[in-house]
């Protein structure tokens, strides 16, 4: 069965990887951790498979678990903090040097098979053990404690994300709650039913596979991200990480004084530096830029049925727009028609 279940979750995530590349979708950093776990989860759930079936390879299943987990942390990071904090990455740069002295030791993480602890660890591989487990646990309850403090936000992009991610932060904390309760049961001979852990590491690959497929779609927008094969492109001046942060992650085309001159000095560049970036890369020019994400978030507004809370001229202004005309200026001319229409079609 336990072969099965691991040869099942291999076929899926490399379905999930086809459907992340397929057509040469446009990319961002966070779909380039995704891609990551992705690969790194099938090549583990493979890995099992052929352990499963007789075949085992010693340690190749410990290096894949540990970048997974690696990935996950940066996914939530990168999802909620809109960024991997340095403390973070030299802590992952620390528990990766642990894990290179582990592994030369004869690491193997713990498993329960068959009501049998696999794989008993010594003192220093129980400590490097329980820093990654807590340094990971941290992780996800402070970006969790972040999800739900940060009310403000009245983006709607940023509802979208919330919504998404909260589903996986419940089904994580259900999954930990069902594993510690099973362990509870099992150490203090209530029942034996926790005889196999490998199924809770086949469900956290399946949860994370399914909250992958399910993102929400204009993470695939061409304004999010850039294409797959200029993965390797450099930009000289202004980098695409840096000015996906800042105007798109932290919705900087929202402000209404929005302008060149601003955003390349917050991202440290000339102006001319940021004109050859959006001409070699983007392929628009600021203002065109400006408007058409200004249009599309006042789309997704009017599509949310904001306006029968908000006049259009306050949506407009949530929108970034400075004034009524140059909104409906803007509309007519990347939609078609104006707002009032739009509406109208949507009814």
């Amino acid at each position: 069965m336990y072969a099965t279940i691991a040869f099942t979750i291999a076929v899926l995530g490399i379905f999930s990887i086809i459907e992340l590349i397929k057509g040469n979708q446009k990319f961002s950093l966070l779909k380039y951790y995704m891609l990551g776990f992705l690969i790194v989860s099938t090549v583990g759930s493979a890995l099992d498979y052929i352990e499963l079936v007789g075949y085992p390879i010693r340690y190749l299943k410990e290096i894949t678990r540990f970048i997974g987990s690696g990935v996950v942390i940066n996914i939530f990071c990168i999802i909620i903090l809109k960024k991997i904090p340095k403390s973070v990455i030299g802590m992952e740069v620390f528990l990766t040097f642990l894990f290179l002295c582990m592994i030369i030791s004869g690491f193997e993480f713990p498993t329960v098979i068959n009501n049998q602890l696999q794989n008993k660890l010594t003192l220093y591989h129980q400590v490097f053990y329980f820093l990654s487990s807590l340094f990971t646990i941290t992780i996800i309850v402070y970006t969790f404690i972040k999800l739900i403090t940060n009310t403000t936000n009245r983006n709607l992009y940023d509802i979208k994300i919330r919504n998404w991610t909260g589903g996986l932060y419940i089904s994580i904390f259900l999954l930990v709650l069902m594993h510690l309760t099973l362990i509870m049961l099992y150490i203090n001979g209530v029942t034996t039913v926790y005889n196999d852990s490998r199924i809770t590491l086949f469900l956290v690959r399946l949860m994370f596979l399914l909250f992958i497929l399910f993102r929400p779609k204009f993470l695939d927008d061409d304004k999010y991200a850039r294409p797959f094969n200029q993965l390797l492109t450099k930009n000289s001046g202004v980098t695409y990480q840096n000015f996906e942060f800042l105007f798109y992650s932290n919705n900087y085309y929202l402000l209404p004084e929005a302008n060149m001159e601003d955003l390349a000095l917050r991202l440290n560049s000339t102006k001319n530096e940021l004109a050859d970036f959006l001409k070699n890369q983007i392929d628009e020019n600021f203002t065109e830029l400006l408007n058409k994400n200004r249009v599309e978030y006042l789309k997704e507004l009017l599509k949310a049925k904001k306006y029968e809370s908000f006049t259009i001229e306050a949506l407009s202004e949530m929108s970034g727009f400075n004034n009524r005309r140059s909104m409906y200026n803007a509309f007519n001319k990347h939609v078609g028609i104006t707002p009032t229409e739009f509406i109208q079609r949507l009814k």
